[in-house]
This record gives C-alpha cells, structure tokens and sequence, in this order.
C-alpha cells in the first residue's frame, strides 16, 4: 500500500479500479516530401484543420447543451488556435520547404508554444496543455490514429494522470468515474472547477503519481484529506468502504431534511444559501435544498474563459442563474481577481495583499464597468444582488457605488432594463472593515462575512501554507470578536449579515454563528443538508448564551473543547456532528 498525498479540491471519496488517461502526441519523424506533392499536402492539412475545427465546435454544442456554457468555454481557445490565419500560413510556409503535413504542423505550434513553456503562471501552463491537445487531436487525425479517451474509462473506474487536456476533463461522467486524481493542477485548474462542479473526489498535484501506479490497480482518492491511496490493504479498503455506505445513506436520509424550512425550534428563520463557481452547479443546489445563491464566485467565469468575458457572455450566465433560482436570491461577488486566483497578464508580487480585487478593477474600469453593467441586466430577470470584496475603506464602498451609478446611467440611456433597486453589500473580510462595519454599515444593504480571508488576515497565518496550518483557525478569539461586531453593527443599521466562508459550513460554525446572531449561512452545496438539520434541532436563545460564553475563553482550542462538550450536552441527537473530528457539515 502506498499513500501519496496533493491537494484536495473535491470532497468525499471515491474508489474503483485504476485508470491511466495519457495523451501524449504521436511521435514523428521530419519527412521530406517530393515537390510535387506539396500543393496537395497544402490542401490536406487545410481540410484536416478545417474537419478538427468542426469537430471541436460539435463537441463544445453538445457539452454546452449537457452541462453549460462554462464548460463549454473550456474548447474555446483551441477552436481559436484553429481558427487563426497566421497557423494556417506558418503550416503552407513549412509545406513549401518540403516537409510532410504532420511535421508542418507540428513545427508550427511549436513557435506558439515557445513562449509559455518557461512561464511561471499556472493559467498559461494551461494554455500549453491547451496547445498540447490540439496538437495531439490534429496529428492523430491527420494519421488516421485511433484516440485515447477519457470517456473510455470503464464503469467504477478512478482516472489518473499527469494533466487531463480541456477537451477531455468536460467528459466526465460522473456515474461511472468514481475519482481523478492527477500530477498536474491545483485549486483552480479547470480540472478542480469540473470536478467540484460534478461532485467527484479529486486530489491534484500529486507528486510522482504516475511513478508508483500499476494500471488496473484497487486506488482511493479521498478529497476529503487529499490522499490518494494505491493498491489499498483489505483492512484499508473495508474502512473506506464503511465510510462511502455511511456518506451514501446519510445523503439520501438528509435530503429529505433540506427539503424543510431551517427554523429553529424557537422559530427563527435562518437563510440557508449555496456557494457556486458555475451555473453547472445549482442542479446540486436545488437538490441539497439551499434557497439561493450566497456566493457567486465570478472570477470562476473568467477562469474557464482564460481571458476577460464580455458584458453579454457574462449578462447571459448571470441572467441565467437569476431565471433558475427565481425567486430566490443570486448574490454575485464581483471580479476577485489576486490570492489564489490569476488570469493572464496579471502580475503582482503579493497577490494576497495587493492589487486584488476592487483594487485591481478600480485601476482597470472598463472590465469592473462591463460587469456591472452585465449583472445590473441580469438584475431584471431574477433576485439579483451585488457584492464588493476585500473593501478595506469606506472610500471603496463610496467609489465602487459611484461606478455602479455610472454603469447604471449607461444602462438607461440604452434603455436597457434592470433593477434600479437591487440591494448592494460587501464582504467583510479584512480587519478594518471589521472594526469599521459600523460606518460601513449606512452606505450598504448587506454584510456577508468572508471567514476565510477574515482569519487569514487576522491571524496573519496564510491558509495555504501547510507549515502554519494550526494557526489558521476560525475559532480564534480575536476572528469570533469581529465577527460579533459585524453582527451587531449591521443589525443596529437594521441591514442584514450573512456569513459565507468555510466556517459557515461547519456543525460548530452554524451552531455558533447563529448563537452570535447570523441571518444567513451561505456553504457548498453539499453542506447544505446537515446545516438544515442542525437549526431545525436548535434554540436560537440557548445558543446566544453558548456563544457568548465561548467567546470568555483566551484561545481557539478551548473555544473548540467548550463548544464540543456544551453543544454535544445540549443536544444529544446532534451530538455525532459536533464531535466529529473534521468537524464539516457532510455526512
């Protein structure tokens, strides 16, 4: 049995028999060609890059239709590398000198692929892979080579590779793939979007994977700790086993409990909302019972894309959601662009703490503007809201309303339609905000506190860094303190607080979140269940005096022991989930 370990960008676990995806291109040899036959191999090469084109569109319909516009997105750059003139001409240009149209081609992209091939960025390594499949798509059908698919892993089946190409990863079928893990790839790879969106396990960048494997081995990819485990023991395999029934028929049983209000037992209503990346992703939402979207993470949209949508790609995704979740509420976050997530052309030596977000969109206004104004249209089909992040000063929340304005005053002289009184909010997630939420509260409508980025910046503990993982930690005094005066200073604005960070879709987190006077709990789709189950088993007045007490103690590990112990007392029949050990609301 050997263990590996990446990074988890997937829960639960999968485990099935072992799949090798590669799709390495032909190899080829630099064939000379009589003159007389390079007009015809001209003609050749045309066709082929013209059939593979049509192929790709094809392809890109049928994935827009099954599964949405974003994935869709994902075939986009390589029908433009196709569609470029200059590729074509390059390829004639090597023709002319006598070389076959596989070696022609081949050299061809390797001028476009030079350049990225030292990059450091990890969107325009994926522009290599990008370039890499086209090559290997158009040179196996320029010779007539069988292809290797990822839609030919068999039933019960765990994929793994070193990276899996656009045009491969949007063919998953999750009713028959039971994991991914791959080499290549983090956080915000297409590969971890697809997979989150389709709820399989998934560990990325695990070193040397492909090293250790034996195809058609037993392999589990637990997302949940970002393990990945090859050739398994018996004892191993029954205690994963136990662990897939158990999550199994808890999700099936808690279904049927998010089909319920989450109103306390003393009858507070709390707003239970989803966190989503894609549009692909409010099926689950409905089915997990969220009543909305909390978070709409449209730096994901950008992601796909590779590149800056326009206002209409970008008004007909939004709209979209609106229409779906009608009536329910759509909060769309605007552009986060820094931290962990980069596009092209984006340099920044701290990404976490400096030309980020707002930051970065005040300095380029024709990209913020256009969405606006995309998200103001989508206003008019739906509950559309609108939130700022990483506003550090009330200068920004004034700036950012006055852009909205602006935006909106082009809207009307188009006499396009929206929503002149959508409701505008802002993440908290930045100390200053925290302890100025009380002058920030009389320019907004909402507060939506980012626990996440709060912690991290509180803390000054980054949390990707696993050398300082155990200081990351939303139970922190000092994190609950800011999160009870955002609480208290948006009520006494009479505006309402959500809270849409990790600890949102914790059993501790919703029992103390709601004890410190939350209005709206915004998690994973997957999370939802459990959060439903928790409030609908509680007493918001019973809470209040735990949190309260919770917040007397010096240091997280005693507000962890004092929130276990007292929660598991009170409330016997919740007591699994707020002793378990991870301590996330999935079952």
């Amino acid at each position: 049995m050997i263990i590996l370990r990446g990074i988890a960008v997937s829960g639960s676990i999968g485990m099935g028999k072992a799949f090798l995806f590669t799709s390495k291109p032909p190899e080829l040899r630099r064939v000379r060609i009589p003159e007389k036959n390079i007009q015809t191999e001209q003609e050749r090469l045309e066709a082929m890059l013209t059939s593979t084109r049509k192929e790709l569109k094809e392809l890109q319909a049928g994935i827009h239709k099954s599964l949405g516009p974003e994935f869709a997105d994902l075939l986009e750059v390589q029908i433009q590398i196709l569609s470029d003139p200059s590729l074509l001409e390059t390829c004639k240009r090597n023709i002319s000198e006598a070389y076959s149209a596989e070696y022609a081609f081949s050299k061809a992209v390797a001028e476009i692929a030079r350049p990225l091939l030292d990059a450091k960025d990890g969107l325009f390594k994926e522009r290599l892979v990008d370039i890499e499949d086209i090559t290997n798509r158009v040179l196996r059908n320029l010779l007539s080579l069988p292809s290797v698919s990822i839609i030919d892993a068999p039933r019960d089946s765990v994929v793994l590779a070193h990276k899996i190409p656009p045009s491969e990863i949007v063919l998953l079928d999750p009713r028959r793939v039971r994991g991914l893990a791959t080499e290549m790839g983090g956080r915000t790879s297409h590969v971890a979007i697809i997979a989150r969106a389709l709820e399989i396990p998934a560990v990325l960048g695990v070193e040397h994977l492909l090293e250790k494997l034996k195809d058609d081995e037993q392999v589990v990819v637990d997302g949940q700790r970002g393990q990945v485990v090859l050739a398994p023991t018996e004892h191993r395999v029954s205690i994963y086993a136990a662990e897939i029934r158990e999550y199994a028929a808890s999700r099936k049983s808690l279904f049927d409990e998010a089909k319920q209000a989450p109103i306390t037992l003393d009858e507070r209503k709390i707003d239970i909302s989803a966190n989503i990346e894609l549009t692909s992703e409010i099926g689950a939402l409905k089915r997990y019972g969220a009543q909305g979207v909390g978070l709409f993470r449209t730096e994901y949209i950008f992601l796909t894309k590779r590149r800056f949508p326009s206002e209409e790609e970008q008004y007909r995704i939004y709209s979209e959601a609106a229409i779906q979740l009608k009536p329910h509420p759509v909060i769309i976050r605007t552009l986060d662009i820094g931290g962990d997530k980069v596009l092209p052309g984006y340099e920044e030596a701290n990404p976490f703490l400096g030309w980020r977000a707002v930051r970065f969109l005040f300095d380029n206004e024709d990209i913020f503007l256009a969405q606006l104004r995309a998200i103001l249209r989508a206003s008019a089909h739906g509950n559309v809201k609108i939130m700022f992040p990483m506003i550090s000063d009330l200068s920004e929340i004034k700036r950012a309303k006055l852009l909205l304005k602006r935006a909106s005053e082009e809207l009307e002289s188009k006499k396009q339609r929206f929503d002149s009184d959508m409701e505008v909010g802002i993440m908290v997630e930045v100390p200053s905000a925290a302890l100025m939420a009380d002058r920030m509260a009389k320019y907004v409508d909402f507060f939506s506190i980012g626990t996440n980025d709060l912690t991290q910046y509180t803390l000054a503990a980054d949390r990707g860094n696993e050398k300082i993982s155990s200081l990351f930690n939303h139970y922190h005094p000092a994190v609950l303190q800011l999160i009870r005066r955002v609480i208290g200073a948006g009520h006494k604005a009479h505006i309402w607080v959500g809270v849409c960070g990790e600890m949102a879709a914790e059993a501790l987190g919703v029992a103390l979140l709601i004890g410190l006077g939350v209005d709206e709990l915004s998690m994973t789709p997957g999370a939802v269940p459990v959060a439903c189950k928790i409030i609908r088993n509680v007493k918001v007045e019973e809470l209040r005096r735990i949190a309260n007490r919770a917040l007397g103690y010096s240091t997280p590990v005693e507000v962890i022991r004092y929130l276990r112990r007292e929660l598991s007392r009170k409330y016997h029949d919740l007591a699994v989930l707020f002793l378990e050990r991870k301590n996330v609301c999935y079952p």
